[in-house]
């Protein structure tokens, strides 16, 4: 596992990826952007309300929670870019490392873009949901929080790139056998995902690592 951590870090930074990585970062940032100067926009272009220090707190809130919303929303939009460009990212990563291998055919374009609308959709559900815990006890809700998203990146991420390999029935059962190498290996992804700025990048090293972990799996079942 920290093996495939290390080699996937290292994948991040080489030609062939990096211009994916700031692609992406750049792309989270430039929707987070047009939000925040929509908000701006938007209140300016509000009626004046009688109340003046209504007005003033509107026009101070407004570009505060865009910046919150980047915060909470940086790793989900980043994972849709990921979703994206993971059979770019998992061909090179397997051509570098996994050259003997049986090629890939590719993971069904519609299968990848379901996957990756499932993971968008969870992750908004559970922040939400999980926001009155965040309020009421922020540690507990923090730890709950980390480990509902490590088990949602782990097995969106990991479904991701076995079915490149794999028959959807196939990559069920080898999720299921694997399922707790499979959760530590999203753990690791949902911690970068919580650092701010780092989220924007997270998603794209956790698909990396991922292709590491399916493919560690897959010979040690020798389905290679």
């Amino acid at each position: 596992m920290f093996s495939s951590a290390g080699r996937a870090l290292q994948m991040i930074f080489e030609p062939a990826l990096f211009g994916v990585v700031l692609k992406s970062f750049l792309l989270s940032f430039l929707i987070f952007a047009i939000l925040f100067v929509a908000a701006e926009y938007g209140v300016q272009h509000l009626p004046l309300l009688q109340w003046p220090w209504l007005n003033t707190l509107l026009a101070l809130l407004a570009p505060v929670l865009v910046i919150v919303l980047a915060f909470f929303l940086g790793a989900p939009v980043a994972a849709i870019f990921a979703s994206l460009y993971l059979g770019r990212i998992a061909t090179v990563v397997e051509a570098k490392y996994y050259a003997s291998d049986a090629p890939s055919a590719g993971a069904p374009l519609f299968a990848s873009v379901v996957v990756a609308l499932r993971l968008l959709a969870w992750i908004v559900v559970f922040a939400l949901a999980l926001l009155p815990v965040d309020a009421a006890l922020p540690i507990v809700g923090s730890l709950a929080s980390l480990m509902v998203n490590a088990g949602l990146l782990g097995r969106e991420y990991f479904e991701l790139a076995a079915l490149r390999h794999l028959p959807r029935d196939k990559v069920d059962a080898m999720r299921k056998r694997h399922r707790v190498g499979i959760l530590g290996a999203g753990l690791l992804i949902a911690a970068l995902a919580e650092i701010p700025i780092v989220n924007f990048v997270a998603p794209l090293y956790g698909a990396a690592f991922m292709v590491h972990v399916f493919k560690h799996f897959q010979h040690r079942e020798g389905l290679a």
